[in-house]
């Protein structure tokens, strides 16, 4: 029995340490910045106000008359009167009470202490406010550094996932005497510098949360997922910056209100005095009881402010005076000076995120040409492609790196902005240059496959929108879609969104879908299919629809019209080509954006081709997604280089699918999506033409529930 009862209560132990082991994830910064109150410095500030606040109002209650009662008792033995040798013994008790009034530097004294009193609390409240505001920016760039450190850490993950096998081939290539062995400790070091900065991330991130700890009163733990940081005031309207708000400077008049009435009252505060009026009973043992009246007034004054010419008290007051009031002028030009900085180190962070960006672009280059010349031009183009890798690495960290001086220079600038304002925004969005929030390392056939982008990068269909018009989901599905290696997304709405948009309740969504996109380098073209469209008397039906959906800043128009989709379409298909060149003539007409279509391979083989690829050429469309819906690789290269070689004129995507509802010849859904990137990487490098524009995968639903 003794036995099971240690058990039960070694179980309850357990059950309540794994109930108060579990973590508590770090929420987002809006939920992050309505705890700051909670922090111990804000509540340490807090607790001196209170108690400065209790002391002035006890300051009040000590000013002006008081009231006194005294009870004295006592013996005397006196000469009956002045001339008698005769002595009389008597004991008295006497009953003092009354009221005492301060006046001349005794009552000053008083209104100075309750003064002293009000500035003691106003400067407790403008502790209180600027412990509040500094705690406030801190948790921002702290919680931007958690971020950024975040990103920093994926890519340096995925550098240093191909170490083993990079090692593994530069020791190939040391037996075989092509790679000398201090060059090969020389490439490993790359490696060695990336674990460094690695642990220095670790460290930067670890400092941050502890000042997210220190900030908001709560032990946080990272999520794996963190959602990018929205600031107030960042929701591209302009707005003015000021620093009256801001505690050192809002208080500053009431502060010197009081100093001056201080030292307007301070005047021969060193002569005291006290008027007093009170009542008196006596009583004599023995004897009998008697009473009285008195008034009495009683002024004191050292000896050496007689007759002084200087008022040291004044002139001391009148100091002080001064003092604060040059100290509100320092205040005031410190804080300018701080809001100058922080927009030179917003505009020099905006600089240096330009600069970055054209680097990583060529670093990207550079692996993309390393890689086609190491799969086919013999020599030391494996080194060089490692060479690229590294400064492709190095230079994505120093992008993350300005993105966050970006961020951290836009936490500083909300401090002025006025306190008024809920509206809140991804300051990265509003560039207008399109910035990936983590980038990306391609790696080569020798490496460890990992997803690479294209040459041209990687497209997907996206035909349900709705998690990406969400506020709650639209972070992490772009997020997602980014880092699966995406790079344009073809957007579709259905009648219900289409509707919503047109009247206005889905437009404030759909502007933060196509920003948020923006910001991570994601292009969005809009997604338009029905086949109907093809024939004239639906015609116009497209044509109102692009119209409507026209303010919208997309990258282009991407129209999945099928012919054979339409019924009766495999005897009519010349007709139907014929008519979908109309349909896209009649569209040219409206609209200004890229357009570019899904077809079917079939319509540019054979008499098809001639109708459709001829017609597609003179309208100058920007590209042609060919559906080779088919898992043989053979038959792809075969169908597809046949065809880039047959309409030079033209710009070809490969569209591939990941649909569940198609076999497995036709699908990579049974495959998985490791699959189909090391089929996308394949052809990549396959088809060389200069019309070839990558890939794009049908459809992103069906990829995410694929498996790995």
């Amino acid at each position: 029995m003794a036995k099971k009862f240690v058990f039960c209560v070694l179980f309850v132990f357990f059950l309540v340490g794994s109930l108060s082991a579990q973590p508590l994830y770090l929420p987002n910064l809006q939920e992050l910045e309505e705890m700051v109150c909670d922090g111990p410095e804000v509540l340490s500030s807090l607790a001196a106000l209170t108690r400065d606040e209790h002391l002035s109002e006890l300051a009040k209650t000590r000013i002006g008359g008081k009231l006194f009662l005294g009870l004295s008792y006592g013996y005397s033995d006196e000469p009956i009167n002045e001339t008698s040798e005769e002595r009389l013994s008597y004991r008295k008790a006497t009953v003092r009470g009354g009221v005492r009034f301060p006046i001349l530097g005794t009552w000053t004294k008083e209104k100075i202490s309750v003064l002293q009193g009000e500035l003691r609390a106003l400067e407790g409240r403008i502790l209180l406010d600027r412990t509040r505001e500094l705690n406030l920016t801190a948790l921002r760039k702290a919680y931007v550094v958690i971020w950024g450190e975040r990103r920093k850490r994926r890519i340096l993950e995925d550098f240093l996932s191909s170490k083993d096998e990079t090692e593994a081939v530069l020791s190939r290539r040391v037996s075989e005497g092509l790679l000398l062995e201090s060059d090969r400790f020389e490439f490993m070091s790359a490696y060695d510098m990336a674990f460094r900065d690695l642990a220095a991330s670790s460290r930067a991130e670890g400092q941050a949360l502890n000042t997210v700890r220190l900030a908001t009163g709560r032990s946080w733990s990272i999520p794996q997922g963190l959602q990018e940081p929205s600031l107030p005031g960042w929701s591209g309207e302009e707005r003015g910056l000021l620093v009256d708000h801001i505690s050192d400077v809002k208080h500053n008049d009431s502060v010197l209100d009081l100093y001056r009435r201080i030292a307007e009252m301070t005047d021969r505060i060193d002569r005291e005095g006290t008027l007093e009026i009170g009542v008196s009973a006596g009583r004599d043992f023995p004897g009998t009881t008697g009473t009285g009246a008195y008034v009495s007034v009683t002024v004191e004054e050292p000896f050496r402010s007689i007759g002084s010419e200087k008022d040291h008290a004044k002139l001391a007051a009148m100091a002080d005076l001064d003092r604060r009031r040059a100290d509100g002028l320092v205040e005031r030009i410190r804080l300018e000076g701080e809001l100058d900085d922080s927009m030179a180190l917003l505009e020099y962070g905006l600089r240096s995120l330009v600069a970055n960006t054209s680097r990583v672009k060529a670093a990207s280059e550079a692996v993309r040409v390393n890689s086609l010349r190491h799969g086919k031009v013999p020599g030391d183009t494996y080194e060089k492609l490692q060479i690229a890798r590294y400064d492709l690495l190095r230079t994505s960290l120093d992008v993350v790196d300005s993105q966050v001086l970006i961020l951290q220079a836009a936490s500083e600038v909300c401090r002025f902005l006025p306190e008024s304002l809920t509206d809140r925004g991804y300051p990265l969005a509003l560039l207008k240059t399109p910035v990936p929030s983590a980038v990306a390392l391609p790696a080569s056939k020798a490496i460890v496959p990992q997803r690479a982008l294209a040459p041209q990068g990687v497209s997907v269909y996206l035909w349900e929108a709705a998690p990406f018009l969400d506020s709650n989901t639209r972070g992490g599905e772009l997020e997602r879609m980014k880092q699966e290696g995406f790079s344009r997304v073809l957007l579709s709405f259905n009648g219900q969104e289409v509707r919503s948009i047109r009247d206005g309740s889905l437009r404030a969504s759909l502007d933060a879908l196509l920003n948020r996109a923006s910001a991570l380098g994601i292009t969005v073209d809009l997604l338009l299919g029905d086949p109907a469209w093809i024939l004239p008397e639906h015609r116009l039906e497209l044509v109102k629809l692009v119209q409507v959906l026209s303010p919208f800043p997309f990258r282009g128009l991407h129209l999945d019209l099928e012919p054979d989709s339409l019924p009766n379409s495999s005897g009519r298909r010349a007709y139907l080509a014929g008519e979908l060149i109309r349909t896209l003539e009649a569209v040219r007409a409206r609209t200004t954006l890229p357009i570019s279509i899904s077809a079917h391979p079939r319509y540019f083989e054979g008499e098809l081709g001639t109708v459709l690829g001829k017609g597609l050429e003179e309208l100058g469309i920007e590209e042609v997604a060919l559906m080779i819906y088919s898992t043989d690789r053979d038959n792809v290269v075969r169908r597809m280089g046949t065809i880039l070689a047959a309409y030079p004129g033209i710009n070809f995507s490969l569209a591939q699918s990941i649909e569940p509802i198609l076999s497995p010849k036709e699908s990579y859904y049974s495959a998985g999506r490791s699959a189909l990137w090391n089929r996308i990487r394949y052809y990549d490098l396959t088809f060389d033409a200069a019309n070839y524009r990558g890939s794009v995968v049908q459809a992103w639903k069906d990829y995410k529930e694929a498996k790995k």
